[in-house]
């Protein structure tokens, strides 16, 4: 928990770990996109009271959506880069380094209450830096290997205890993985 707000988690990766391919290529999500399944999106985007992203994430997402953001006017947005001072300001969206986030979401987003959260987005340098506050997980597992690409848990993170809350598997392959931060004592 960082300043009173639960960071949630709510992503997909390939089996072998990759949030994308190494050129940054979300194709290997299709083979289990289904009309009438969102995988439990909604729900959890219910639960969104902000939206924490890496600037690498952001792009990606930004150029998808022809140049704007989809989730403008949702929720207060906060992009993590080291690059923010060269950053435009947009209506909606804060540009921070990491160490801004926790004074961002005091001033920035609601607490959070119950079962809400501040949703965490990619890439994994972004969540690799906060897994020990990251309250819950919610991990989509497509049934490919990338063989080489993004790795949504890089080298060099800290050990991080949690505890399984549950798991559905789905006709498409994929498997959804859900963890929370595991309490010490």
């Amino acid at each position: 928990m960082i300043g009173g707000r639960r960071i949630g988690v709510f992503a997909a990766m390939s089996l072998d770990g990759c949030l994308a391919a190494a050129d940054d290529g979300l194709d290997f999500l299709a083979s289990v996109q289904r009309e009438d399944e969102d995988y439990g999106y909604m729900a959890f985007a219910s639960r969104v009271k902000a939206y924490v992203v890496g600037r690498r994430t952001y792009e990606v997402v930004t150029s998808l959506f022809d140049g704007a953001f989809p989730h403008v006017g949702k929720w207060p947005i906060f992009v993590v880069t080291s690059q923010a001072a060269d950053m435009s300001p947009q209506d909606g969206i804060t540009f921070g380094n990491l160490k801004a986030m926790a004074s961002w979401l005091e001033s920035q987003s609601p607490a959070t209450d119950g079962e809400e959260v501040v949703w965490c987005d990619g890439g994994g340098q972004l969540i690799a830096a906060l897994s020990a506050q990251i309250d819950e997980w919610t991990l989509s597992v497509v049934p490919t290997l990338l063989g080489d690409g993004i790795p949504l848990f890089p080298k060099g993170r800290p050990s991080v205890d949690l505890e399984a809350v549950g798991a559905v598997s789905y006709e498409s392959g994929l498997i959804q993985l859900r963890y929370r931060l595991a309490t010490k004592g």
